[in-house]
């Protein structure tokens, strides 16, 4: 078993240095990359298997396992190639974590355990397996998500731990000394000084049997039966003060100490309850007297096998131990006070062992908080804690001797305090630190979704706008334009790399205010309609400067050329974090995407795994994780994007060879939810029949595989990020199509206004378990980014808040309202008709189109779908009903019975006017 045991922990290590990309110190950094090689996890006959190489080493680390409330420590020997079989005990993540002797883990990896790992009933099982040659192509790969160096580790430093650690090496130290010396054979000064330790010889209950302490050495003894007292003598070498600390008391025992002077005056007393350190500080000292201290247990406290640990300090009369500017400081209550949202640095002191300094600061916005201590004198080992306001350490660290100590944690706004104190293992001496707090706010990168970047074209050295130009956008069904400069094609046949079909043409996100003006509006426009129709992000980017974010620096804009894929486009996020990294000095960006952004978040999360550690939050607004309707639409009939002016023709020249619009195709998991295509209404075609039937199929072939195999891994691995769904409803969206024999017409289907207009609600709420929560408001999709009640849910839960704000929901809202009419004619010609609504008339024409603000007006070829907002009925006119070609209309509302919800009701409209018609539906 011990062997085994090595062997794991060795492996842990290996995984461990697997996030060392995402370690912010150098040198740990270039310490674990000198160890590692390879490593992998998978899960193979319901084992997780973890396979590793490492570099050979000469260092010995300890590693740190954690899963719930079990843990496992182990040094490590040499080892270069390992593979092992484990067997959790639950389902929460597996933790691991690297740490020397005397370190914190310096990388903390988190592997979740799938359903399909068998569960251990009796502590984590592990059992050597052969080497497998080809661990990266396991059908099941895990991930293995770095944590911040912040987090904690399970409970790697539990007191009874680390107690018993200290209590070996102290065991080691006593055998060499009890060999050397006995009871009856009382060791001379001069021999023990050269010692590294001194330990206590039976009897020494008087001051005339008392044994040796010195200044500046751990002396250790036990406390060994009920009514036990040990006496420890030491002769002061100078004028000064003495501090004197009793430290590494048995766990669940009460150990007392009181100092006296050479003719029995007590000088000082250390009766903490519980286990607490003791200590008793500045004791006046008289060059060439004697001293006494007398430890003895409260309450009848002993333990035969655990050692305690005393000390006594000398501090010269001229040393700098005196009381800094910032006592008193010692307790929370008493805390100094940095303010809020300033960098400080500061001088200070511990001017004893048990002094304790605690400063207290504040941040309004989600920030990285950097401390640094520096400058700490030589005979001092001091640890650095940041807490919470309730005094919960949330960080620590704890180099030995007198590093430099450094924390760098993520944190939510609010009241915290950093403690600094003397670690466990320090000596005394005069001396002064450097405290640095630094707040850096985590930085908000805003995506936009497909057709959500405007873009501009440089053409015979000329700037232009090209996305939604208001100019060439109200031509309409003749806008030459858009389609010649924004269409593409492969750069050969059946390639999946695209080029712009217009020679000598570049486009580009607009760059203007660093993206802002790209993504705040999509035409800007002089007519108050069309801009604000067009609004995407600008309330929301006056609410977060109002909050206190910084254009350019605590807050981004990410514009992208949405025509190419998310693999392309990733690399573009990817610099995007890096520069919101280095203009802030923080650690960590949070993003908030609106649709096809979210893709473009998972794809460069998942396919850059170092990135996943920069991420601190991402909050989606309407994402179509598994896919939407909409994209098929616009690569066969035609979109416009969801903008009322634009044409939905020129929408799918420019979706015909547009990578990500196929990226946006329902995937494999759509089909398997609910199907997409149907042979008619109720039989579904499968996902195979979709990629090889010529009648449903897309023409280009390579891009529709192409997204199919991105989805397979969006649909189905996490992300190692908090994550949050916001997602839009109230409105009918279309599901996809089905063939209807009785009219022999590929015919479109909608929900009944669960989802936004754009993304069905199956897909905007799919989730895997990375998903923290999700909220659902009344809403529709393109409108998400803009709506003050998403605007006040984004700023809240990127202040770390995760309730529910006044109107949004917490679950989603079943029963909807809607009134949906499909108008055909009998012929397959196009539904040339008149509607008329409150008094005001709507030619439908195929080479003028338009809409309301009340009444949206999709296409699909020669098929016309009405969706009415506000629920009033349509009256229609048809100028052709003299001409014998029969207008049919399908009418579904939320007012009908269950039935006719499904089947909707069938009119014809001819010379006769609106009449029902039974007969078409059947």
């Amino acid at each position: 078993m011990g062997k085994s045991v090595k062997r794991l922990a060795l492996l842990i290590l290996i995984l461990t240095l697997l996030g060392c990309d995402f370690v912010t110190s150098a040198w740990a950094k270039e310490e674990r990359q000198s160890l590692l090689k390879e490593a992998w996890a998978w899960v193979e006959g319901g084992e997780l298997r973890i396979q590793a190489s490492l570099q050979r080493s000469k260092d010995e680390p300890e590693f740190v396992v954690n899963q719930d409330d079990q843990e496992l420590t182990h040094s490590i020997q040499e080892g270069a190639r390992f593979s092992v079989a484990v067997k959790p005990v639950g389902k929460s993540p597996l933790t691991v974590g690297w740490r020397t002797d005397e370190d914190e883990p310096a990388t903390r990896l988190q592997i979740r355990i799938p359903e399909s790992v068998q569960l251990s009933a009796d502590g984590i099982e592990l059992k050597e397996v052969p080497w497998d040659l080809n661990p990266g192509q396991k059908e099941e790969q895990l991930h293995l998500v770095p944590l911040t160096s912040d987090e904690p580790l399970g409970s790697r430093t539990s007191e009874e731990g680390a107690q018993n650690k200290q209590q070996v090496q102290v065991e080691r130290w006593a055998k060499d000394f009890y060999r050397e010396y006995s009871p009856d054979k009382k060791p001379r000064e001069t021999a023990l000084r050269s010692r590294p330790a001194t330990f206590e010889l039976e009897p020494n209950d008087t001051v005339r049997k008392a044994d040796w302490l010195f200044d500046a050495k751990d002396a250790y003894g036990k406390i060994g039966k009920s009514g036990d007292v040990d006496m420890w003598k030491i002769k002061a070498t100078k004028n000064g003060t003495m501090n004197v600390s009793l430290r590494d008391i048995p766990r669940g025992q009460d150990y007392n100490f009181y100092v006296f002077s050479g003719d029995n005056q007590e000088l000082g007393r250390a009766e903490k309850e519980g286990q607490a350190d003791e200590a008793v500080d500045g004791i006046t000292l008289e060059q060439g007297e004697w001293y006494y201290v007398k430890v003895q247990g409260n309450s009848d406290s002993f333990h035969k096998d655990y050692y305690y640990r005393l000390r006594a300090d000398f501090v010269d009369v001229q040393g700098d131990a005196k009381l800094d500017e910032f006592e008193p400081n010692d307790s929370l209550d008493e805390a100094h006070s940095l303010g809020t949202d300033f960098d400080v640095t500061l001088q200070a002191n511990l001017h004893g062992l048990s002094d304790i300094d605690i400063y207290q600061f504040g941040i309004t916005l989600a920030s990285t908080i950097r401390l640094d201590l520096k400058e700490i004198s030589e005979g001092m080992d001091i640890d650095l804690y940041l807490l919470d306001q309730e005094g919960k350490v949330l960080s620590k660290s704890e180099k030995p001797k007198n590093a430099n100590e450094q924390i760098a944690f993520a944190a939510n706004p609010g009241t915290y305090l950093v403690k600094v104190v003397a670690s466990q293992r320090s000596g005394f001496a005069p001396n002064t630190y450097k405290l640095e707090v630094a707040t850096k706010t985590i930085p908000v990168i805003l995506i936009p979704g497909i057709g959500g970047s405007r873009l501009e074209a440089e053409e015979d050295g000329k700037i232009t706008e090209i996305w939604l130009g208001l100019g060439d956008s109200l031509i309409g069904i003749n806008d030459p334009r858009h389609r010649r400069l924004l269409g593409l094609e492969p750069i050969r046949p059946n390639s999946t790399d695209v080029q712009s079909r217009e020679k000598g043409v570049r486009i580009f996100p607009e760059r203007a205010d660093e993206g802002f003006r790209a993504i705040e509006y999509l035409s800007y426009s002089p007519l108050d309609p069309i801009r604000n129709t067009t609004e995407q992000y600008y309330s929301m980017v006056k609410q977060l400067e109002k909050m206190g974010y910084k254009k350019h620096r605590s807050l981004f804009a990410m514009p992208y050329d949405w025509r190419y894929s998310s693999t392309k486009n990733a690399v573009a996020l990817k610099q995007k974090i890096d520069l919101a990294l280095e203009r802030s000095g923080a650690s960590q960006v949070q993003l908030v995407a609106h649709s096809m952004g979210g893709l473009l978040v998972r794809e460069t999360l998942l396919s850059n795994v170092s990135y996943q550690s920069k991420v601190n939050r991402i909050v989606y607004l309407g994402t179509p994780f598994i896919g939407a309707p909409r994209a098929y639409q616009a690569i066969r009939y035609g979109y416009n994007f969801s903008i009322p002016w634009m044409d939905e023709e020129t929408g799918k020249v420019i979706s015909e060879y547009a990578p990500a619009v196929y990226e946006l195709l329902p995937s494999k998991k759509y089909f398997q939810t609910v199907g997409f295509l149907k042979k008619d209404k109720d039989e579904p075609y499968s996902y195979d029949e979709f990629m090889q039937d010529k009648a449903i199929r897309l023409s280009y072939t390579p891009l529709v595989k192409q997204a199919g195999k991105l989805h397979e891994k969006w649909d189905a691995k996490t992300i190692g990020v908090p994550q949050y769904s916001i997602i839009g409803q109230g409105q009918p969206t279309l599901l996809g199509y089905f063939y209807d024999h009785n009219h022999q017409a590929w015919t479109p289907y909608y929900d009944k206004g669960m989802g936004d207009g754009t993304v069905p609600y199956l897909s905007a709420s799919y989730a895997q378990k990375d998903m923290k929560k999700k909220y659902y408001v009344m809403g529709e999709h393109a409108q998400l980014p803009k709506l003050p009640e998403v605007i006040a849910q984004v700023a809240h839960l990127l202040k770390g808040m995760e309730d529910t704000q006044p109107g949004l929901r917490h679950s989603s809202r079943k029963q909807q309202t809607y009134l949906t009419y499909i108008l055909s004619r009998a012929d397959g010609t196009f539904p040339d008709v008149t509607v008329v609504k409150s008094g005001k008339r709507l030619a439908l024409k195929q080479q003028e189109k338009e809409g309301w603000e009340d009444l949206s007006v999709e296409y699909h070829g020669n098929l016309v779908v009405m969706h009415v907002k506000d629920g009033e009925e349509l009256e229609f006119e048809d100028p052709n009903a003299e001409q014998g070609s029969t207008l049919q209309i399908q009418r579904f509302s939320s007012e009908d019975s269950d039935e006719e919800q499904e089947t909707g009701k069938w009119y014809r409209l001819g010379q006769r006017g609106l009449q029902e018609a039974v007969d078409l539906g059947r």
